[in-house]
């Protein structure tokens, strides 16, 4: 039975027409039935991006770069906490934009790259940066090592000009990216310090390792782009703690939720008049308060290892970072399996299953199935292109990164990385044991054979971080002579003590003059007073003093014959 007055019928035949027509009629038909409005959605969002990418283009054409080579002195005792203070100094370069500046100007905030170089095994230290920070770069080095040699040297990549597919060349390259989302911490230098004797096991040392082992025609360049990060980084972070922890998310309220909520919320004041309670949800409020988070000390351990590591990254100053690498050399020399493996080997040790860690992102120069060799020099090519630009927008874009993370990946290393690096030949020779059986195969060697063998050949290579040597500073420093980074230096502490942030080098060494001749003296006093006490005596005094017979035989009796022979030798009766 139809209820309504009138009959509604629905006619579809359009649409059968409408589909039985070429596809251009079709287009157009839409288009100007409201089609067109779409378009124009479409059309100005993408001329909007290309205004903003134009504008920012040119305000990337006016800025200055220049590179700094760090030498640190050979008996660095800092940690990896002095690179941290110096990368919170830099967060001081952070510019407060506002939209029209990020927009019309096409400002954006400027970034460091810190790179780690090993040109043939001898490894360097550089800072990138821009022009305007040179002065806020190097009082925040020299603040930490006084004694640090900062030098200009031009863009080591900038006489490579390769293009892929070469028949001389090869590289391997890609951005590393986070394993987990980036409020997750990975492993910072904090967790390699030893709990019982409070030895740091620099993790740098497996890096230097594998980058000192390349020989001549082969490169490793390691790279670390950072711009300090603008402020609500922080948001993200503690979003997931709270979902960690149990605890809600507070709504807002609409409006009517609000007019709804205003009969109850007066029956509830009513009720609490009245009865002394409230009438509605009585008993509720404190079953859900109790219910709506959990103790942290109640989590379960990997829970509250992610709350802590959480909390703690995002309590820092954090920059916006993009870590890459890039192993690059001639083809007949080009060994992958060290190159790549052993430095993702090393890199493996920041990672945490639990919490953060790094693996290469999708811009790596791999490629699989169809048309895979080109697609593979165009990678290659285009990660080449990437590293010389700086270029810290690709594949994943920047992600956040503390500046504890960041002394992680890029410190000086600890005094006791150094020693295998710079010397490895010197070793502790001892005769053998006597006693210790000896094979009638094994050829003895004189001493001069032997030394022959642990003394390295004329000529041989023995690669060390550049800390004494000048090789990669001969090869692209601007000034050879270092007349001119020296003047800056001299400038630059002389400023820094003024201000108070180093102390007087004469002050402190007067005072230790004077103090070591007032103790040179002392000593002199006390020698020449035992010599006046001593210059008298008498056989029998020094009769006294020695060690009686019987006891030296008492001793003798009592000794373990076998206590001065190594343990496990065999024993001839």
């Amino acid at each position: 039975m139809n209820m309504l007055p009138f009959e509604i019928t629905l006619d579809w035949s359009w649409v059968y027409n409408l589909g039985s027509q070429p596809f251009h009629v079709i287009l157009w038909h839409f288009f100007v039935n409201g089609g067109w409005v779409l378009f124009l959605v479409v059309g100005l969002w993408g001329a909007w991006h290309n205004f903003v990418y134009w504008r920012q283009s040119i305000y990337s054409a006016k800025q200055s770069y220049i590179f700094l080579a760090i030498d640190i002195p050979k008996e660095n005792l800092q940690t990896p906490k002095a690179v941290e203070n110096i990368f919170t100094a830099l967060a001081g370069s952070q510019q407060p934009l506002d939209w029209h500046e990020l927009t019309f100007k096409g400002n954006f905030q400027l970034s460091y790259s810190f790179e780690i170089v090993s040109i043939d095994g001898f490894i360097q230290y550089l800072i990138r940066t821009p022009v305007q920070f040179r002065n806020l770069v190097e009082a925040a080095v020299y603040g930490q090592y006084p004694e640090a040699e900062i030098t200009e040297v031009e863009d080591y990549t900038a006489d490579i000009n390769v293009n892929f597919p070469s028949d001389e060349y090869n590289i391997w390259g890609a951005d590393l990216v986070f394993t987990n989302k980036e409020y997750h911490p990975i492993k910072t230098y904090i967790s390699f310090k030893e709990e019982l004797d409070s030895e740091f096991k620099d993790p740098m040392a497996a890096v230097l390792e594998v980058m000192s082992a390349i020989g001549p025609g082969e490169q490793i360049w390691l790279q670390l782009i950072a711009a300090p990060a603008s402020i609500g980084w922080e948001k993200e972070g503690f979003k997931e703690v709270d979902k960690l922890m149990g605890v809600k998310a507070k709504s807002k309220p609409s409006i009517l939720g609000k007019i709804l909520d205003a009969p109850i919320a007066f029956l509830n004041l009513f009720g609490e008049q009245i009865i002394g309670q409230p009438v509605l949800g009585m008993g509720e409020a404190v079953e859900e308060k109790a219910a709506d988070s959990r103790f942290l000390d109640m989590l379960p351990p990997v829970e509250k290892m992610r709350v802590d590591g959480i909390v703690n990254k995002v309590d820092k100053v954090c920059f916006k970072g993009k870590y890459r690498l890039v192993y690059f050399g001639k083809r007949d020399v080009f060994k992958k399996g060290l190159g790549v493996s052993g430095m993702m080997g090393a890199i493996k040790q920041y990672g945490s299953t639990a919490l953060n860690g790094f693996k290469p992102g999708k811009n790596k120069t791999q490629a699989k199935l169809a048309f895979k060799n080109s697609r593979l020099h165009i990678k290659q090519n285009a990660i080449l292109e990437n590293f010389k630009s700086r270029n810290g927008d690709t594949c994943d874009g920047k992600q956040l990164m503390s500046v504890e993370e960041l002394a992680t990946l890029f410190h000086f290393p600890h005094i006791e990385v150094r020693a295998p690096l710079v010397k490895r030949t010197e070793s502790r020779r001892s005769r053998a044991p006597i006693g210790l059986p000896i094979s009638e195969d094994v050829p003895v060697l004189e001493d001069s054979e032997a030394e022959d063998l642990e003394t390295p050949k004329v000529g041989d290579k023995v690669p060390v971080v550049d800390y004494d040597n000048d090789y990669f500073e001969q090869r692209f420093a601007k000034d050879k002579t270092g007349k001119t980074d020296k003047a800056r230096k001299a400038k630059i502490i002389k400023e820094l003590k003024e201000k108070g942030a180093l102390p007087d080098a004469e002050t402190v060494s007067d005072e230790s003059e004077i103090k070591s001749h007032d103790d040179s003296a002392k000593d002199t006093d006390e020698i020449n007073k035992a010599d006046d006490d001593n210059s008298s005596f008498d056989e029998e005094s020094i009769r006294k003093d020695r060690p009686q017979k019987e006891d030296v035989e008492k001793i003798d009796s009592e000794k373990d014959p076998s206590a001065d022979l190594p343990g496990g030798l065999p024993f001839v009766d």
